[in-house]
């Protein structure tokens, strides 16, 4: 008889394991959760093993290890987050990979008990407990825990039955993970985090949809200004570093707008919901700003970010996507003209400029779209030209006019410089500075080409001459420098500080004024010193 029972009870655990098995196996195959699978997971082993409690615990991004799941004396606790302790026999058993298991506490425990849950002391009275690693391919993932409060509650074959479980389940929370990474990497930008682009569009039909003329929806497309000198300069991991720093100024709007996200390569999107346009119109404007502040800080220099910025409203401006992008995209590029600035129409005059340009005008026109440092410069400096002449220098009418030419072309030459020199993030080498200083003279023989310019192009070609002597190309010195290139030196030397440049962040105007004045009698013209500064202090 006693053979006979033994034989019955053997069948019934045969039939019991592949009840478990099988049970196992379907819900590892099931679409769950893995909230779900954990939970039906351990109401199943408690069903068919003595368990008081099951836990399961899994390594984290960070490196650290929790508890993810815990079924404990019929209470449940789902995501816990319960950090494991350097003493648990979980943590040995993924550190080391071996099973840990005991019907008494002396034979698993190890030389402290620890608890688990300390909100219920009293149900810390596990007796038997089995810890198996879970184990995908060569990596341990996590750790399987099953306790009973009964002695010899386990042997050899549930131990077994346990880890085979632990297995099957190691690879489906990796599956499950690999999933939402792939889901994540669809609708997030790895590198910054944002939202990709496809999301970006999925998101944007609905904001489309639901926006009226009243209440519009707006897109905000940004734009890094010359990114791959940042490449070429610093290396591809510095220029992550750039993208990373725009993503983070961005992610500070997140609470007032509808999404953010990463557009492609160097473009970033911003998608404002329905509100009024004018409040859109302030929150698109300090965007902007917030952009135009910021700086690469590396490789002992601090370098101006320069991102252009354009938007368009749905329905006001375009009721499509296609057609909401190509007027965002369109204006980006004005933006870039103007500096950064941001702009919301289609067609615009980003400057006045001052002065005539009768039969150059293609010349005008390519030095201004060389890149927005150079425009802005130039537009800058011949502004400064019309007012300075106007408020105490008392020039005739032709050579006012001549100063208002020369004060826009005078780095036409520049025209012949290599981009890489010219928008370097970086300061230049001495044989590209070398290579830019050439640029007063082929200025000058550009320009000496049209009988018309003959007087300009001498002042273009003077204008990096110095007072004292030490200036180029010719060496002149004093009054040797035609007196409107003297003045034009000044002004490009006062707007090459205080405006941002690709290699610096512009300066505050009495420091870039102190400094023309400490120049005075050596690089500049004392007279038109004087009379700069009383202009800048108090025209």
């Amino acid at each position: 008889m006693a053979a006979d029972g033994f034989v019955v009870s053997q069948r019934t655990r045969e039939q019991r394991d592949r009840a478990l098995v099988r049970q196992a196996a379907s819900l590892l195959a099931a679409d769950l959760s893995l909230g779900e699978l954990f939970e039906r997971l351990c109401e199943v082993l408690a069903d068919y093993i003595d368990a008081s409690v099951v836990f399961i615990a899994l390594e984290q991004p960070d490196g650290s290890h929790t508890i993810e799941y815990f079924h404990d004396h019929g209470v449940i606790k789902r995501a816990p987050h319960i950090r494991l302790r350097e003493e648990s026999r979980s943590l040995e058993v993924i550190r080391t990979g071996k099973i840990i298991w005991g019907n008494r506490p002396n034979q698993w425990a190890g030389m402290q008990r620890i608890p688990i849950n300390i909100d219920r002391p009293e149900t810390d009275d596990t007796v038997a407990a089995i810890f198996v690693p879970l184990r995908s391919a060569s990596k341990v993932i996590g750790c399987l825990s099953v306790q009973s409060t009964q002695p010899d509650a386990y042997d050899e074959s549930e131990v077994q039955l346990i880890a085979a479980i632990a297995h099957y389940l190691a690879v489906a929370v990796e599956n499950q993970r690999m999933y939402r990474a792939l889901l994540r990497t669809a609708d997030f930008d790895p590198l910054t985090g944002l939202v990709s682009h496809s999301r970006l569009l999925r998101e944007l039909d609905g904001l489309i949809s639901r926006a009226a003329p009243g209440t519009p929806m707006a897109a905000v497309m940004l734009n890094v200004t010359n990114f791959a000198m940042f490449n070429d300069t610093y290396g591809y991991p510095e220029g992550d570093t750039v993208l990373r720093t725009i993503a983070a100024a961005l992610n500070e709007f997140s609470g007032e707008v509808a999404s953010i996200g990463r557009f492609g390569g160097d473009v970033f999107m911003v998608l404002l919901g329905a509100r009024p346009k004018e409040q859109s119109l302030e929150l698109v404007r300090k965007i902007a700003h917030r952009c135009r502040r910021l700086s690469y800080h590396g490789h002992g220099q601090t370098i101006p970010i320069a991102v252009s910025c354009g938007y368009a409203l749905a329905p006001l401006d375009a009721p499509l996507r296609s057609e909401l992008l190509a007027l965002c995209e369109h204006r980006t590029r004005l933006s870039r003209k103007q500096g950064g600035d941001p702009v919301g129409e289609d067609d615009i005059d980003a400057y006045q400029l001052h002065g005539v340009y009768t039969g150059i005008e293609t010349i005008v026109d390519s030095l201004l779209d060389r890149d927005p440092f150079t425009r802005v410069h130039l537009v800058h400096v011949n502004a400064m030209a019309k007012h300075w002449a106007h408020f105490n220098l008392e020039l005739e009418q032709r050579d006012l006019l001549k100063m208002l030419q020369a004060s826009l072309l005078h780095d036409v030459g520049k025209l012949l410089i290599s981009d890489r020199i010219l928008v370097k993030p970086s300061s230049l080498t001495a044989d590209e500075y070398r290579a830019i200083q050439y640029h007063a003279e082929f200025g000058k023989n550009i320009l000496s080409r049209y009988d018309a310019y003959a007087e300009v192009a001498e002042i273009v070609g003077q204008h990096h001459e110095r007072w004292d002597g030490l200036g180029y190309p010719a060496g002149l010195r004093g009054e040797q420098i035609h007196p409107l290139a003297r003045a034009i030196s000044i002004l490009d030397a006062f707007s090459a500080m205080v405006m941002d440049r690709p290699y610096h962040r512009g300066i505050d105007e009495e420091s870039a004024l102190a400094e023309i004045e400490r120049c005075s009698g050596t690089q500049f013209d004392p007279y038109y010193v004087e009379r700069f500064a009383a202009y800048r202090r108090k025209g």
